[in-house]
């Protein structure tokens, strides 16, 4: 089995599949555990406060207890916490490795961060474009499945969650990730299109276990996953470094929500779900958000991974009934 690599968040994984490790996303990792408090609360045993973002707490303790021994951090362009965190990484004997997102889109820094990247792992450049084809087909599978959500209307909002998020380590098998894809798209194009509004969601991926079946069972159709769709990198015909810099979530609010604007727009959405974490600093950017997308915004917060709340579902089913009151006339 090829080493295990942690990352705290997407990185140019392509080079890891390339030096022969295996990339696995510690996000996906934490939540998708049977029992992800338990990561939450070993990071609060050994010291992390409650009064931070328990995705970072989840983070560590899934380092923790898995016993993964390197780990490729974000310093810059993802989450504010992530130096403090690899400074307890490094002190608790874990070997980090930085890798940063430059704000201004600087081509050049992001290509010298992508050779250190390189370096560190070993990788020349043959055997990484190779590793980048066979990586492309498996993308072009994955925005086929965000169209046939939108479009054709057959996958849910939470399977295309599912695709997408974890296009950020392809579960650490590309090749295999693009083979279960490719029958997944033939199973959906069989089946009868959904109904539903049409509902964009935006931020961070969500923290909270059955976000998307509630969406779907007060009259919403997600239609479009904004975070989890630029970790599929779609874009197409590019070099590493422009792909890169394509990619939004790293950057400035405002390339972020000219995306949104463009899947409004397409995806004929009729409200977005803007979903913020507790504690994160990208909670402010509320604020641009909902004066700039042009159509209706309800904004929810989570802090654990755990079921909805009463008051969050009724904030939910009541926007999608506000939003379907003004299809039909009735506002």
């Amino acid at each position: 089995m090829n080493k295990l690599i942690g990352i705290t968040t997407t990185i140019p994984m392509e080079v890891l599949f390339a030096g022969g490790y295996t990339p696995c996303d510690l996000n996906n990792l934490f939540i998708t555990d049977q029992t992800p408090m338990r990561y939450i609360e070993r990071a609060e045993r050994d010291g992390f406060p409650k009064s931070m973002c328990n995705w970072v707490k989840g983070i560590y303790g899934v380092i923790m207890e898995k016993g993964i021994d390197t780990v490729v951090a974000v310093m810059e362009g993802d989450c504010s916490n992530t130096l403090a965190l690899s400074e307890i990484l490094h002190y608790k004997g874990i070997k980090t490795i930085p890798f940063s997102y430059p704000y201004d889109r600087d081509g050049t820094v992001l290509k010298r961060e992508m050779e250190k990247l390189m370096m560190a792992f070993s990788v020349d450049e043959k055997r990484l474009l190779q590793v980048e084809r066979e990586i492309e087909g498996v993308r072009e599978q994955l925005a086929k499945i965000d169209r046939m959500t939108w479009d054709q209307k057959v996958v849910s909002g939470y399977e295309n969650h599912l695709w997408l998020v974890r296009a950020s380590d392809m579960l650490g098998d590309y090749r295999k990730y693009g083979e279960i894809a490719a029958a997944f798209i033939d199973e959906a194009s069989t089946r009868a299109p959904t109904e539903g509004i049409n509902i964009g969601y935006i931020g961070v991926p969500p923290i909270l276990l059955d976000l998307y079946p509630f969406i779907e069972s007060v009259g919403g159709h997600v239609v479009y996953n904004e975070t989890q769709r630029q970790f599929t990198l779609p874009f197409f015909n590019k070099d590493r470094v422009e792909r890169y810099l394509l990619y939004t979530y790293p950057y400035d609010v405002f390339s972020r929500a000219e995306d949104m604007k463009a899947a409004i727009r397409e995806r004929r959405i009729k409200g977005i779900i803007h979903y913020v974490q507790a504690f994160c600093f990208r909670i402010m950017e509320d604020v641009i958000l909902r004066e700039t997308l042009g159509v209706p915004v309800v904004t929810i917060e989570g802090d654990l991974p755990r079921l909805l709340d009463t008051r969050t579902k009724l904030r939910i089913e009541a926007f999608i009934e506000m939003l379907m009151g003004r299809i039909h006339g009735k506002d």
